[in-house]
């Protein structure tokens, strides 16, 4: 039985606010690293994609 492995093209909208660079601070929620690969989640992120995200770091780190 053959695995079969479809690709997504993410795609990705600009919300339209004005942001102060001066006063953005990317704050880091979760860090996680396996092996040498290391992901940052950072607040205000969408969760069900960070979350995606992690599972496969996870997955394909071992």
């Amino acid at each position: 039985m053959e695995e079969k492995h479809d690709i997504v093209a993410p795609i990705f909208k600009t919300k339209n606010s004005i942001v102060n660079k001066e006063e953005f601070i990317p704050r880091p929620a979760a860090k996680l690293q396996v092996n040498n690969i290391e992901l940052t989640i950072f607040k205000g992120s969408n969760l069900s994609l960070a979350a995606d995200i992690a599972k496969v770091v996870i997955r394909y780190a071992h």
